[in-house]
């Protein structure tokens, strides 16, 4: 379950993961008659590699209603989620020991027979090829001890490139590797009632799934001045805008998987405004207003040049945050993540002076 509360700049979360395994009637049939380490099809998928379920729990400090100076109440809340992951590495459940010996008999069976009619004929182009099959049986060690066995089966190693995006194979080649790194035999044995190697899941693809679990919450703001009973704002005067309520302004999470755990850490600089009739200049989450601050102090406002009486009486101000990511893991990966940029809008209404009835003072401080 993803849960997030929020309580600071920082969002961390632990993935804790539980693994479903397939019962072992569920097979992939894999011939001794070719090696069977990797598959480019997306059909293996639902037999032999499990599904991992991520836990994620979180917590978020906000910008609070200080805006970025620090100076704020902060607030908290929480939720939950979900995740499944589909390894892309695994030992797929393969033969019987009893069906796998009876394969190899047949492979060397056919083997020493071909061999047999080519006789000392050269091969073509005048070479001899060895006869695969009369090696039949070296990637299962000790095979014949489990001849007679028909609950007990063989694994093999199996990757399955679909999870990846073709355009970039390299990534599939990296897990690919790990995994076999990790795993040298290309088949295992594994006794009845007993579970294959757990799948292996990169420090890189825990960082994804992480990064794709965690919900950010979106910018809110507050903004200064604020005239009359609508509390509008002014043509032609500096809007303060600062960040308040569940606005993150740095996001951090942990996802762990067995022995390799992955962080992430994200960072914004700060809020992203625009509006029709708007020009906007901000650098950070803006600072909240208080009687006596001088104009110009504020490093986030943005003014308008138009009222919003031709937009039906307030004027949409979109505000964006954008959060860049990038991750080490303990398996030795590392890289950035896509940005993730959170949207809301504030119906803001403009209002021309003349047409307000103010008092002599400042207009920030009705």
């Amino acid at each position: 379950m993803l849960s997030l509360r929020f309580v600071g700049t920082g969002l961390v979360g632990l993935l804790l993961l539980s693994l479903v395994v397939p019962a072992p009637e569920v097979l992939a049939e894999v011939s001794d008659s070719a090696p069977s380490d990797v598959s480019g099809s997306a059909e293996g998928t639902a037999d032999g590699g499990g599904v991992v379920t991520i836990s994620v729990e979180s917590s978020v400090t906000t910008a609070g209603s200080g805006g970025g100076d620090g100076g704020g109440v902060t607030s908290s809340s929480s939720s939950s989620t979900e995740v499944t992951v589909n390894p892309v590495c695994y030992y797929k459940a393969g033969k019987t020991g009893a069906e796998q010996a009876s394969q190899i008999d047949k492979n060397k069976a056919a083997a020493a027979e071909r061999q047999k009619k080519q006789g000392n004929k050269p091969a073509k182009n005048g070479v001899k090829r060895p006869s695969y099959f009369l090696k039949s049986g070296n990637s299962y060690p000790d095979y014949e001890s489990h001849r007679d066995d028909t609950q007990g089966r063989w694994y093999s190693r199996y990757c399955d490139m679909s999870f990846f995006d073709p355009k970039n194979p390299e990534e599939f080649k990296n897990e690919r590797k790990a995994f076999f790194d990790a795993n040298r035999d290309q088949n295992i044995w594994v006794p009845a009632g007993q579970q294959a190697p757990r799948p292996y899941i990169s420090g890189t693809r825990l960082a994804k799934v992480a990064w794709d679990a965690v919900k950010i919450p979106a910018p809110t703001v507050e903004t200064n001045p604020k005239v009359g009973s609508q509390g509008a704002t002014l043509v032609g005067m500096d809007t303060w805008v600062w960040a308040t309520g569940n606005t993150p302004t740095s996001v951090t999470a942990k996802a762990t998987a067995g022995s390799t755990t992955a962080t992430i850490t994200a960072g914004s600089s700060g809020l992203q405004l625009s509006a029709p009739d708007g020009k906007a200049s901000c650098t950070g989450f803006g600072i909240a207003w208080h009687s006596g601050m001088p104009e110009g102090s504020s490093p986030c406002t943005i003014s308008f040049n138009r009222s919003s009486a031709h937009l039906g009486g307030s004027t949409p101000l979109t505000i964006k945050v954008a959060y860049s990511a990038s991750y080490t893991a303990t398996d030795g990966n590392s890289g950035t993540l896509p940005a993730i940029t959170t949207t809301s809008t504030v119906n803001l209404p403009v209002a021309e002076v003349q047409t307000l009835t103010t008092n002599a003072k400042n207009p920030r401080q009705n």
